[in-house]
């Protein structure tokens, strides 16, 4: 984040691989996207990047690994228990549990569902889920997703660090607000 907050010209590019890592399969279980997105659109928002804008980078990144974790899943068929590792054979195990049980709707479902988010679009693929039926479902979840996680932080970054710093009231950093805390990150209007 402190990289962010010197380069403020690299937000977007971040939200994207961020998004964009998260949505591969396997890797996607090792990135914390849900956690650093709220900081990452609370950043644009006191940078002037506008809403759009940083959603727009958001959901291309989880549009384009969702596809591209797909587009594995057709690749390797049936084969996919061989080629995702031992130790997640479990999360794979209940994303086609998902898949069978919610059929299309497990594209958009699975997005709100931690570890079965990246492996859902490569589970789709590997059943032979027609891309004309995959694209549409994902290209419309995806901004839903991203939305509840960019533009919390969007529009009630600032919010949040105020009310936890009035939660911490009698602390040693009582009286201090966010700007004179971190005067770099959001601008003193």
């Amino acid at each position: 984040m402190e990289f962010l907050q010197a380069n403020p010209a690299w937000i977007t590019s971040a939200m994207f691989l961020l998004t964009f890592g998260e949505s591969i399969v396997i890797l996607g279980l090792f990135i914390p996207a849900s956690l650093v997105m709220p900081g990452i659109g609370a950043l644009a928002a006191a940078v002037g990047i506008g809403p759009v804008e940083i959603m727009f980078y958001a959901s291309l990144g989880m549009i384009i690994g969702d596809t591209l974790s797909y587009a594995i899943g057709l690749i390797i068929g049936t084969r996919i228990e061989s080629w995702v590792p031992i130790q997640y054979q479990k999360q794979l195990h209940q994303a086609k549990q998902f898949m069978n049980k919610y059929g299309i709707l497990s594209v958009a479902l699975g997005r709100f569902l931690g570890p079965l988010r990246c492996l859902v679009p490569m589970t789709a693929g590997s059943l032979g889920m027609r891309f004309i039926i995959f694209a549409p479902v994902e290209i419309l979840s995806a901004p839903v997703w991203t939305g509840l996680y960019v533009l919390s932080g969007y529009f009630l970054g600032e919010v949040f660090i105020e009310n936890f710093l009035i939660a911490w009231h009698g602390m040693p950093w009582h009286g201090m607000t966010w700007h004179s805390i971190a005067p770099d990150i959001i601008p003193y209007q």
